[in-house]
């Protein structure tokens, strides 16, 4: 049932916050699942927004002071909404201090982690009593995140020293490679998983032309340092990784074409890369074919079966990327707005596996900086969790900031894009020391979940899909992140 709701966001002055932050609030279910988004806003700055879930809850991105710029999730301690009348930041929070005590039990906090949660009650306490209510109002909800945060951070790092992980794979894709120079020494010192590339424009860039040779190469580099090599991506429906021999065919032949390709390719690399991307970004995000949605999954069960038949025992995945889904709400996949309700990765995996029945072994989630907190991230990995397999994190990143001349020029950035969406601050603006904070807080909270198995860091040297989220600069000197990885890894393999 749709119904319209009222929303008031309000900034420090107790104004309605800027438009562009108004225009971004949409619903979802309890599970992240976003209603498309339909809003006007009131001449007094309320957003009128249409609802179809019951109960609900709301995202938004926020200015948040001390903090930085992210979307906020508002949840009514987790059992979500049914009224017509919502304060956004008074309800955000009530859900992150609610989060930072539920978060708390069983668990000695830090003087960090306290000082913040008590902060943001007695700021809230202050608002209350109408003592400059705005400002302390959006006061608390920084410092409740900020407890939140903490408070799972800590209690991850406690589950870890108790349960080490020896067998969690540390990856990153490894198209840097060129020899046995600084890259080789620096990969093979953190790392001992690779991601090496299949993608069709380099592998068949001719049709009926295989070239296997660079992947030959980087597969032999990988066996003789002792690196888990993994194949990616075994379709992959984007424009630019396909070759134009591609376009002109059709959906029976492109699938025939799928088929043939992955049955080749595994087969040629059984027993040396048992681990594959059978399809990459299915879920009517990346559909330069411009398939449909029931093409598409069935697209993922041939891809899904015949890396099974080329290869019984190689761990098949099912990778996909904007985890929490905003894109469906705005209505938009990677090539422009879309006419029917896009597909979210979680409702892709609910039909694939509810549904469909696809045999494939680990769910893959890339988690370029989604702009969200730690708490966020971890309930929305609670539902790719319910779907009971293991869990890669495929591809991710985040930003080491300004650095060494390059600019990220975040307003620039196509806000209906894959990058775009990341677009954000986290903590503070970024730099190599937030960069290295924010790997430091992810891996620890990643690994101290039993059904994680991988984490794959996306690229290893500048340039990169993301702007200055790389281990390594051009000149191959570290950024700080890779010495807070290195000694972290000591404590998740339990050295």
């Amino acid at each position: 049932m749709v119904r319209t709701i009222n929303v008031k966001i309000t900034d420090t002055n107790g104004k309605a916050a800027p438009e562009y932050l108004l225009n971004t609030l949409y619903s979802s279910d309890l599970h992240f699942e976003p209603d498309i988004r339909k809003s006007r806003i009131m001449s007094d700055g309320t957003v009128e927004l249409q609802v179809t879930k019951s109960p609900y809850m709301l995202h938004a991105r926020v200015n948040i002071p001390l903090y930085g710029n992210i979307w906020v999730m508002a949840h009514n301690h987790g059992e979500g909404y049914t009224t017509d009348t919502i304060d956004f930041v008074s309800e955000a929070v009530e859900t992150y201090i609610w989060e930072a005590k539920r978060l708390s039990k069983g668990v000695i906090l830090s003087a960090y982690a306290q000082s913040h949660l008590d902060a943001a009650c007695e700021y809230r306490e202050l608002a209350s009593k109408g003592l400059d209510t705005h400002y302390c109002r959006l006061k608390a909800l920084s410092h409740a995140i900020f407890a939140a945060e903490a408070t799972l951070f800590e209690k991850a790092t406690d589950i870890l020293e108790a349960n080490p992980r020896p067998e969690m794979l540390l990856g990153c894709n490894v198209w840097g490679y060129s020899g046995k120079d600084l890259y080789a020494k620096y990969f093979t010192e953190l790392l001992n998983f690779a991601t090496l590339p299949f993608y069709y424009n380099q592998v068949v860039p001719k049709e009926g032309v295989y070239d296997y040779a660079r992947r030959d190469e980087l597969l032999e580099w990988c066996e003789s340092a002792g690196i888990k090599a993994k194949g990616h991506p075994l379709w992959f429906g984007h424009g630019h990784v396909n070759p134009d021999w591609m376009y002109h065919k059709s959906y029976d032949e492109l699938s025939a074409f799928a088929r043939e390709y992955i049955r080749k390719t595994v087969t040629r690399y059984k027993g040396r890369i048992d681990i594959w991307d059978s399809i990459n970004e299915p879920h009517d995000w990346a559909n330069c074919f411009n398939f449909t949605q029931d093409q598409l999954m069935d697209l993922a069960k041939i891809c899904c079966d015949t890396v099974r038949e080329s290869n019984p025992q190689a761990t098949s995945i099912i990778n996909v990327c904007l985890p929490f889904g905003e894109y469906a709400a705005g209505k938009f996949v990677c090539w422009g707005l879309a006419f029917d309700q896009p597909v979210t990765p979680l409702k892709f995996f609910e039909r694939a596996i509810e549904e469909k029945g696809i045999d494939f072994d680990a769910i893959g989630v890339q988690m370029y900086f989604p702009a969200r907190d730690m708490v966020a991230i971890s309930r929305l990995l609670d539902e790719y969790a319910r779907f009971g397999k293991p869990i890669h994190i495929t591809e991710m990143g985040v930003p080491g900031g300004a650095a060494r001349g390059i600019d990220l020029n975040y307003d620039a950035t196509d806000p209906k894009s894959q990058v775009g969406l990341t677009r954000g601050v986290w903590h503070a603006p970024w730099d190599e020391h937030i960069q290295a904070d924010w790997v430091e807080q992810f891996y620890t909270i990643a690994c101290s979940r039993q059904e994680i198995m991988a984490l794959t860091w996306w690229d290893f040297q500048d340039p990169g899909f993301m702007k200055t989220a790389p281990f390594l600069f051009e000149d191959r000197v570290p950024r700080e992140m890779y010495f807070r990885l290195k000694a972290l890894k000591k404590k998740i393999v339990g050295e």
